[in-house]
């Protein structure tokens, strides 16, 4: 049987029927002296509950139920029935085995019975026998209902884990996601701005102008993130502007061709901070992996059923995550989850991103944008 100190309910629940059949017992027999002593030994194990370290199954067994066999033998059947019956019921909340149930069921049955021994039959030992029974039924749900309240307890500290190992995660991402593209876009400028350094200063002046800036804004947007950490609270951030996107990297060397369809400022938040950042995500990995010299199309498109946003460039393929799966593989179970789809390839000498995502999507997949 399972004996730990957690298992008992509050002191008060059992020293109540304790308490009241101690008092009916001497209240009704004619051998107070030598039921007296007995029953003093019968309440020691309610002693050490009552003060907060109850006693072990086989010493409650002991002290609880013999004292009892032993007043029912030199008295006749009275209430002193009942301190049975409350031991038995504490021990079958703590029973965790089919066999342990049987043998107290077999005790609730047998105890009363030992009163025959000196008197002659009384027809009540059957209903103290039911109502043992009884006793015992009552300790199982009890026990019951303690150790499923255990395992919500350990259910609900699983989910607690699993919720901040999920916001870590997100949180991880768009880290990844602005800091991806921060350096890509800093990386072209800071390059082209070595390229020119002698033959047009000026040029090269303006190309690290511009690196320092976007530097600037990482910092900002990766304190805004970490900011979210201390307050908890999760907010709508930093503007989802596609031309404002390419326009970074067309300052820094990309050629980058915008086809935005005019209904996409219309779409929820959500919706166009989920493409946002795909587009972002894709138009990193085609900077960095892209043919010399190729141009890399952005194209969104949306009609009655959601939105679309197609990134096509030429030259190696750009689906590359950083440690964890943070990237196009992060954003895919994002976009899943908001019922969409992100799919990324070849099609013919061009990789292609492209994303679906439906207008009614909900909050229910988490995502916050920055």
């Amino acid at each position: 049987m399972s004996e730990r100190r957690g298992d008992v309910l509050p002191d008060l629940v059992w020293l109540v029927p304790v308490v009241l059949a101690v008092v009916a017992t001497c209240v009704t027999t004619d051998q107070l002296p030598v039921v007296a002593p007995l029953l003093a030994v019968a309440v020691a194990p309610w002693v050490l509950v009552a003060v907060g370290r109850p006693p072990r199954s086989w010493l409650l067994v002991v002290l609880g139920l013999t004292p009892v066999v032993a007043i029912l033998v030199v008295d006749e059947l009275n209430a002193s029935v009942f301190l049975g019956t409350t031991v038995l019921c504490l021990l079958a909340s703590r029973a965790d085995r089919t066999g342990q149930l049987v043998a107290l069921a077999a005790a609730g049955i047998v105890l009363p019975f030992a009163s025959l021994a000196s008197r002659s039959f009384n027809e009540g030992v059957f209903y103290f026998a039911i109502g043992n029974l009884f006793g015992i039924v009552v300790g199982m749900l009890l026990g019951r209902s303690r150790r499923l309240d255990a395992q919500l307890r350990t259910a609900d500290a699983r989910l607690a884990a699993l919720s901040a190992q999920e916001e870590r995660t997100r949180l991880a991402r768009d880290v990844h996601d602005l800091v991806a593209h921060s350096l890509t876009v800093v990386v072209l400028q800071v390059g082209g701005a070595r390229r020119v350094l002698r033959a047009d200063p000026a040029r090269a002046e303006q190309a690290l102008a511009e690196a320092e800036q976007m530097c600037r804004e990482s910092l900002d947007g990766i304190r805004e993130v970490v900011g979210l950490l201390r307050a908890g609270d999760e907010a709508p951030g930093a503007a989802v502007d596609l031309v404002r996107l390419v326009e970074t990297y067309r300052a820094a060397g990309v050629e980058v061709d915008l086809e935005a369809d005019e209904r996409t400022d219309a779409l929820p938040l959500l919706v166009r901070g989920t493409l946002y950042r795909v587009v972002q995500e894709a138009l990193a990995n085609a900077a960095r992996y892209r043919s010399p010299g190729a141009a890399v199309s952005v194209r969104t498109l949306v009609d009655d059923g959601g939105a679309t946003v197609v990134v096509a460039n030429a030259g190696s393929p750009g689906q590359r995550s950083g440690p964890g799966g943070y990237g196009l593989a992060g954003l895919r179970e994002q976009v899943t989850a908001l019922g969409g789809t992100l799919s990324s390839g070849p099609t013919g000498d061009r990789w292609v991103v492209e994303c679906r995502l439906p207008q009614d999507v909900t909050a229910r997949a988490g995502l916050v944008v920055r």
